[in-house]
Formats: C-alpha cells, sequence, structure tokens
C-alpha cells in the first residue's frame, strides 16, 4: 500500500484526503495549527463564531462529487441552506437585490433601464452554453502547451473570448455600469479586478446565479470539520499542530516530510496544499527546484490581499446575509486597488450569517464578518498605522448606508490584517487569493498538479488548476485524485 502525506488540512487537503483514502491508500495529513480549514477555517471570539475566509459557496455539484467519490452523501453529513436572495449591491446612487429566481433578476434589470431584462436574458443563454463548452476544461490537467489542442479546448476556444476582459465582455450585452458591475464584481474572488480578469470567468457569476449560494449551518468552516472526523472515523491519521518544516528529495523524487522537532516521515507521495509560493520559498531546498525556484517564484503576479474585521453584536442587526457596499467610483478603485494604492474611496464586503443561523452567536445577537479587498504586503503598508483609519471608514460607511452606528453596538472584535494572513496562515505576501489569474498564470502556465519539478509531488488548492475558490479548489483535489489514482 503506498503512503501518501498531504500537507496542509485546508479544503483542498481535506478533500485529497478523503478521495485518496477512499482508494484504499494510507494516508496521514499533517496540519500546522490546532484545528482544520487553513483559511477556511473558524474564529470564534467567546460565543461569536465566524469564518475565517471564505463565506460564498455556489457549484456544489464539485463537492456533491467529492462526497460521493469518498462515500458519503453531502447532503446527510452537512446541513446545507439555499439562499435567496442572493446578495444585496449597494451603489452609490442606486441598490440591486439579486435573487436565486432568475425572473425575479430581469424583472429588476428591466425596470432599471427598458432592454436589460433581456440582455441579462442574452448573457443567461451565453453562459449555459459556455458552461458546456468549458467544463471539461476545469476538471482536467493541463500538464503541457500540446494539451492546448486538445478536441474539449478548441471547441471551447471561441465561446470562452480569451482575449476579452469579464470587463470588456459584458460591455457587449449593455453598457450600464450597474449592470455590469453586479455581474463582474466576482472577479475579486480571484484578487482582481474585472478590467484583468479573463472573460471565461463570466461563469462566476452564472454559476451563483443559476445553480445557486449556499450557507452551511455553523459557516463554512463546518465542510472542514466533517472531512476531519470522516476521514479521523474511517482510520485516517490527522495530525494537528504539527508543522512540515522541509519537503526533503533525492534524485527529483521526493522521499519524506521533516517536522519541527526534526522527526521524518517517509511517504511515495506528497500532497501539497500549503500555499503555493510558501512552499516554494520555504519548504523546499533550492536545488531541488528547477522552474519555481525562490527568485523565479518571487517574480510571478500574485493577488490582492484582504484586510478583515470580526465583530460580535449585541442586537440582532437587519442586514442581509450577504451585501456589498461599492465605493463612490468603482472603476477608479480598482485601478487604484490593482496598481497597490490604499485608496480613501474603498468598497465594503459585509456577511451577516446570524439573519438565518441562530448557531454563530448569543441569542438576540449577531456575528459580523466585514472584508475590505487591500493591496498584498508587496507595497509596503504598515497595517497597525492603517488600521484605526479603516476602521473608522467601516463605521461611517455602514451609518451612512443604514444609519445606525455599528460601532457603539460592538461587544467583541478581531481585526486581521494582510501581515496576519502571511504571519499565521503562511499566505505569501498576504495574497489570499494566490497567483494572479491572467492568461499568463493559467491552464499548463499555472504550476501543475502533477507537480514538474519533483516527482511524486502533486498540488491541490488554489495555486495550482483550475485556481483559486471553493469550488475550484475542490476540484483540484479530484484532479489529484485522478493522477494518483493511475499509480496502483
Amino acid at each position: 500500500m503506498k503512503k501518501i502525506i498531504v500537507i496542509g488540512a485546508g479544503p483542498g487537503g481535506l478533500a485529497a484526503s478523503l478521495l485518496l483514502q477512499a482508494r484504499g491508500f494510507d494516508v496521514t495529513l499533517i496540519e500546522k495549527d490546532e484545528h482544520v480549514g487553513g483559511r477556511s477555517k473558524r474564529v470564534s471570539l467567546g460565543e461569536f463564531h465566524f469564518d475565517l475566509g471564505p463565506t460564498f459557496l455556489m457549484y456544489i455539484d464539485v463537492l456533491k462529487q467529492v462526497f460521493e467519490r469518498s462515500g458519503y452523501d453531502l447532503e446527510k453529513e452537512i446541513n446545507l441552506i439555499k439562499l435567496d436572495p442572493l446578495y444585496k449591491l449597494i451603489f452609490k446612487d442606486h441598490t440591486l437585490e439579486l435573487s436565486a429566481d432568475l425572473k425575479k433578476n430581469i424583472a429588476m434589470y428591466e425596470s432599471m433601464k427598458p432592454g436589460l431584462g433581456q440582455a441579462y436574458q442574452s448573457w443567461l443563454n451565453d453562459q449555459t452554453y459556455k458552461m458546456t463548452k468549458i467544463k471539461s476544461i476545469l476538471e482536467k490537467p493541463f500538464p503541457n502547451v500540446f494539451h492546448l489542442f486538445r478536441p474539449d479546448v478548441l471547441k471551447a476556444a471561441p465561446v470562452s473570448h480569451p482575449f476579452k476582459s469579464v470587463y470588456s465582455l459584458l460591455k457587449t450585452y449593455d453598457r450600464d455600469d450597474h449592470f455590469i458591475h453586479s455581474l463582474s464584481f466576482q472577479a475579486k474572488y480571484l484578487g482582481m479586478a474585472s478590467y484583468q480578469a479573463p472573460s471565461i470567468f463570466t461563469i462566476l457569476p452564472y454559476l451563483e446565479h443559476v445553480t445557486g449560494l449556499y450557507h452551511v449551518e455553523g459557516g463554512l468552516n463546518q465542510i472542514n470539520e466533517v472531512m476531519a472526523k470522516l476521514f479521523k472515523e474511517k482510520g485516517g491519521n490527522l495530525l494537528t499542530n504539527t508543522q512540515v518544516t522541509k519537503v526533503l528529495v533525492e534524485k527529483h523524487r521526493v522521499q519524506c516530510v521533516e517536522l519541527e522537532n526534526g522527526e521524518k516521515i517517509l511517504s511515495d507521495v506528497v500532497v501539497m496544499n500549503a500555499d503555493f509560493a510558501y512552499a516554494m520559498t520555504q519548504l523546499f531546498n533550492q536545488k531541488d527546484l528547477r522552474k519555481y525556484k525562490k527568485e523565479k517564484t518571487e517574480k510571478k503576479k500574485y493577488s490582492i490581499s484582504t484586510w478583515m474585521m470580526y465583530l460580535g453584536i449585541n442586537r440582532k442587526l437587519d442586514l442581509p446575509h450577504h451585501e456589498i457596499i461599492f465605493s463612490d467610483d468603482y472603476n477608479q478603485y480598482l485601478k487604484d486597488l490593482m496598481n497597490g494604492k490604499l485608496t480613501k474611496d474603498l468598497s465594503i464586503y459585509v456577511h451577516n450569517p446570524s439573519v438565518i443561523d441562530e448557531t454563530l452567536a448569543p441569542q438576540g445577537k449577531s456575528s459580523i464578518y466585514i472584508l475590505l479587498p487591500v493591496p498584498n504586503l508587496k507595497h509596503g503598508y504598515d497595517w497597525d498605522e492603517e488600521s484605526p483609519n479603516l476602521k473608522e471608514f467601516v463605521y461611517n460607511r455602514i451609518k451612512e448606508k443604514h444609519g445606525f452606528d455599528i460601532k457603539s453596538m460592538i461587544e467583541v472584535e478581531k481585526i486581521y490584517t494582510p501581515s496576519d494572513w502571511m504571519k499565521n496562515e503562511h499566505v505569501y505576501q498576504g495574497a489570499v487569493f494566490n497567483l494572479s489569474h491572467g492568461l499568463d498564470q493559467m491552464l499548463f502556465l499555472r504550476p501543475h498538479n502533477q507537480f514538474e519539478d519533483v516527482k511524486g509531488i502533486y498540488l491541490v488548492g488554489g495555486g495550482t488548476h483550475p485556481g483559486s475558490g471553493l469550488p475550484t479548489i475542490y476540484q483540484s483535489a479530484l484532479i489529484a485524485d485522478d493522477l494518483i489514482s493511475k499509480l496502483t
């Protein structure tokens, strides 16, 4: 029986561990923290509970496939709550509420401007067709340039518009800014602006609208907890509070991992769920790498970061589950953000899961999660110095849009900055969305699922194909499982 070590119990590592365990491999999952989840774990402030990172769960078919392949039924293991409305979008002069009911969305857009409902319908129709063509591209690895000439890739090319951005493609349906921004803000899930992100990523809002958004009772972190429980129940070896300090290689093949205490664990295969750039710069002897030596990895393009607030509020707040307060000049904000400038006109994402989930806060109170997209650490900001100003900006902006003083309602508070992402979660440069998703870092140009520098290493997570975001991270685990299964 082949021995497999999985480094990192984030969503990708947990999914890979379950899948490989179901195939009969001897799997050891190693996690540096006390709890599983990585940047998707739970944060608790007394009786107030939060997701540390991701809060949007969509396209659950991929997660269902992970559970089914592993011998489980997702909906029997996890309490999924489908959201409707999806989210509220607050612009300077207009507020939109997007629904899981597509007919309501058509009517809403049409009420904004005659013909906009039809533009939305045309966009939906085109995305439906696009999804049928690109689905296999997301599900298969790209080990070399020749895979660009696979039949499925060639068929997808005309509908993928590879040289258009999300923004420029949406403009072909209608040039209304609210329409475009409502279907393009999702590019920030990739740590990019809509005018940068390749147009293939218009499937992100499509999947939200058509397949739905979900909440998990207890937070999305509970998916990690359930996977860890199932893994251990079947005899899986989960080592928490255990840090891998080196991946040791001999003749270009992985041999073992070395732990912080000096112990070495032999392995036939290593599945790497650690942050990709962190792993390349910290976990390998540089002589063992070729394409991704430290100096080359540092020259790659990385996503933006996030500045976070986790607030325990002393009452129930009349806020939707998901809400985005857009900056007044959103186009300029995106340009500043992508140029590494911390502008004073920021967009704010507010997550209020307590509106539907009573398990996250004491009765009559709320757990509020606030996220500001900000530059990563490459741009040199002192986040201890910036945080007081950002807090006041958030308080004032919420008061301006909602009429209440959230600052006076806070019982407990935690701030998480780009520096914290790097220090605590080992996220390179605090770039929480990993390597950027331009065409020059996608498909065969992204680090390969079967890692090209060292034999016996497979990558899962946002740093490999298909990219960042929970569904694609779960898909990377499915791809790794397919590849490793051929070793038996």
